[in-house]
């Protein structure tokens, strides 16, 4: 009986790590999905900023 009960304990501790690993990987993957965004948006500004300096240039000559 006694055993059992240590086998029992071993898979829920299994569990319980196997449910932590899973929503570290899901918060690391959302926290990485919101980095990549600011990047992209950083992009954007940026090729918005390069073509609004090249517009100007072409007017001045």
């Amino acid at each position: 009986m006694n055993l059992e009960k240590k086998g029992y304990h071993r898979g829920v501790i299994g569990v319980e790590t196997a449910i932590i690993l899973i929503s570290a990987v899901l918060v690391a993957a959302a926290l990485l999905a919101v980095v990549f965004n600011a990047g992209f948006a950083t992009i954007q500004k940026t090729k918005s900023f390069i073509i609004a300096g090249v517009i100007e240039s072409r007017s001045v000559v």
